[in-house]
């Protein structure tokens, strides 16, 4: 069953996982199926990723902890410095929730069913990203919608966040 249109003044994106033990995801256009985008998942002792624009340059880079518990990602800017800080609690097997503090902004909220594979992003209340994953698929596929005036970039960290933290619950 297809997805209702996104909502005007929203974008949406699918991601779809290449084969790989990094969780690399492409990141296409829903009407022409070109890639805008790429999500690179770096194997090692602390889980990364580098988001990419669609010119290969790396826009953002997620940071974690193997087994870190609370669960905590570090995005930094291509620069390196830091953009934000995703705090997740233990999994709960009903309702997953996340805060993101952006410095010199609001933070984000992050509330998410791991049964449902549905999670929403608010912004001082205002519903600004949606995220759904398919359930039926040989590879992990996310729809993502984004309100306009959102950083694709950083919604792109939260997916890959979020993909890791239920992966290894």
């Amino acid at each position: 069953m297809p997805l209702p249109p996104p909502p005007a003044g929203w974008a949406r994106y699918l991601l779809k996982s290449k084969f790989g033990m990094g969780r690399d995801f492409a990141v296409l256009d829903p009407d022409t199926g070109e890639q805008s985008w790429f999500v690179d998942g770096k194997v090692g002792m602390r889980p990364r990723a580098d988001i990419q624009d669609g010119d290969g340059q790396v826009v953002y880079t997620v940071t974690g902890k193997m087994f870190g518990i609370p669960k905590h990602m570090t995005i930094s800017g291509a620069d390196g410095t830091e953009i934000a800080s995703l705090h997740a609690k233990m999994f709960s097997p009903i309702k997953d929730r996340m805060s993101m503090e952006v410095p010199g902004s609001e933070p984000w909220s992050l509330e998410g069913s791991f049964i449902e594979k549905n999670y929403s992003v608010t912004v001082g209340g205002r519903h600004v990203v949606q995220i759904t994953q398919k359930w039926v698929t040989i590879r992990d596929a996310y729809t993502l919608d984004v309100a306009d005036g959102v950083d694709v970039g950083l919604a792109l960290a939260v997916v890959w966040a979020i993909d890791r933290w239920v992966e290894r619950d």
